[in-house]
C-alpha cells in the first residue's frame, strides 16, 4: 500500500509519496535516496479564480488548509486540482460591527438572495489594511437594492449607504452618500498609506421595505496598475462603453452628489466623447429645469452652476444640465461632446441638496477618439 503526506503553507503544496513507512530507525541510505527522488513539489499563484456555486463568484485560489484557516468556503477546485477556489463572504448581521479581512470578500444581507426586512438598524464593515503599501478599495455593487425618496434623498425614512474614507487628494475625491437601486454599479475610495483603511455603513431608515446586496471588495496596493487615478469615484477602461449617475435604474438623481467618474486614456486615443444612451426610459440625461418649472437646457456656466449639471470640459463650456445633453443653450434634439485636446478624462457630477423630483440622473455613452 501506498501512503501520501501533504505539507501545504501560502500556496506551497509538497507531497512526499513512498511505500511503507518503516518503524525501525535504521534506514539504509540506497532507502533514503529512493525515496527523495519521489519528492515532488508543486507551486500555484494564490490567483483569482471562478467558484462553482451559485452566481459564479469571484474567489482566490488557495490550499484547502488555507483556506479553512483563513475561514472562507471551498468552492470548486483550481491549480489543476491542488488548490480550492476558496470563497469569502460576510453576512449581513447588524448586531456588532464586522471587519473585512480578506481580498475579494462578499458583503451581503442577512438572508441572501431573500431580501432583509428589517428597518432602523445600521450594518458596519471595517476594512482591514490588509497590505502595508495599501492606496485603494474598490466595492463592486453586484447586487444592491434599496430604499430611496422621490426627492433623491439619502438618509432618515430612507436608506444610506456611506463609505468612511481616510483620505482625499480633494474635496470631490469623497465618495458621496448613496442609495437606491445601484446593482452593476461600482465606487473607489482612497485609503491613505497609514491608520484606519475606511468603513462601510448600511444604514436602514425607518421606511419598511426590502432590502437585498451583495457587495464585492478588492483591494489595490499602490503599485497596482488596475487602480483609479485618485480623484475618481467611478473609473472605467476601454475604448467605448457607457456609464450612469447612482440609482438611475431607480429613476431618480440623488442629492448632494459630488464626485468624478474617470476614464483611462487608451494608446493612441487623445480625446473623450459622450452623448445620450439611445433608450429612452428612464430619460437618459434630465438634470433640472430653469427655475420657473419648465425644463430647459444650460449651457453657461452661471446658469448651470446654480443647479444640478455634469461638468465636462470642452472647447466651449464646462457645465451642461437641463434636458438634453448638448452643446448649445435651447436644443431640443440631443448632441454629443467631446473634450478639448489636452483636456483630462472625466465627467463629473454636482447636484444640489434640496428637492429633485423627477429628475432621472444621465445614462451616457462614451468613447474615445482617436489622436490626429
Amino acid at each position: 500500500m501506498v501512503s501520501r503526506s501533504c505539507l501545504c503553507v501560502l500556496g506551497l503544496v509538497v507531497c512526499l509519496i513512498g511505500g511503507a513507512m518503516s518503524e525501525r530507525r535504521n534506514i539504509t541510505t540506497s532507502r533514503q535516496k529512493r525515496l527523495f527522488s519521489l519528492f515532488n513539489i508543486v507551486t500555484f499563484e494564490n490567483e483569482a479564480c471562478t467558484t462553482t456555486g451559485a452566481g459564479n463568484l469571484i474567489g482566490t485560489c488557495l490550499t484547502s488548509t488555507e483556506c479553512a484557516d483563513m475561514r472562507g468556503s471551498p468552492s470548486g477546485n483550481c491549480a489543476a486540482g491542488f488548490g480550492v477556489c476558496c470563497l469569502f463572504d460576510v453576512a449581513g448581521d447588524c448586531s456588532t460591527e464586522q471587519t473585512i479581512s480578506q481580498n475579494c470578500t462578499y458583503i451581503r444581507n442577512n438572508g441572501f438572495p431573500s431580501a432583509d426586512m428589517t428597518p432602523s438598524e445600521t450594518c458596519t464593515y471595517n476594512f482591514n489594511r490588509i497590505d502595508n503599501n495599501l492606496c485603494q478599495i474598490r466595492l463592486d455593487f453586484d447586487m444592491l437594492i434599496s430604499l430611496s425618496s422621490a426627492e433623491g434623498a439619502c438618509g432618515t425614512a430612507n436608506d444610506a449607504i456611506t463609505v468612511t474614507s481616510p483620505f482625499s487628494p480633494s474635496a470631490n475625491a469623497f465618495p458621496p452618500t448613496v442609495c437606491g437601486t445601484l446593482s452593476g454599479q461600482h465606487m473607489y475610495f482612497e485609503t491613505g498609506t497609514t491608520g484606519t483603511a475606511g468603513a462601510l455603513t448600511i444604514a436602514k431608515g425607518t421606511t419598511a421595505g426590502n432590502r437585498i446586496f451583495q457587495i464585492k471588495v478588492t483591494y489595490y496596493n499602490c503599485n497596482n496598475l488596475a487602480k483609479a487615478p485618485a480623484s475618481c469615484t467611478q473609473y472605467f477602461t476601454g475604448e467605448s462603453g457607457s456609464f450612469q449617475s447612482y440609482n438611475f435604474e431607480g429613476n431618480q438623481l440623488l442629492q448632494n452628489m459630488n464626485y468624478n467618474n474617470c476614464f483611462r486614456q487608451e494608446e493612441g486615443f487623445c480625446r473623450l466623447q459622450i452623448s445620450e444612451a439611445t433608450a429612452m426610459t428612464p430619460d437618459p440625461f434630465l438634470l433640472s429645469d430653469d427655475g420657473d418649472g419648465d425644463v430647459a437646457v444650460k449651457a453657461t456656466v452661471l446658469d448651470c452652476a446654480t443647479v444640478s449639471y455634469v461638468a465636462f470640459t470642452t472647447p466651449t463650456n464646462t457645465m451642461f444640465c437641463g434636458e438634453n445633453l448638448s452643446s448649445k443653450a435651447g436644443d431640443t434634439i440631443p448632441g454629443a461632446l467631446t473634450s478639448a485636446p489636452g483636456d483630462s478624462f472625466l465627467v463629473g457630477l454636482r447636484t444640489v441638496g434640496t428637492t429633485l423630483a423627477g429628475y432621472t440622473g444621465f445614462n451616457l455613452n462614451y468613447k474615445q477618439v482617436a489622436c490626429p
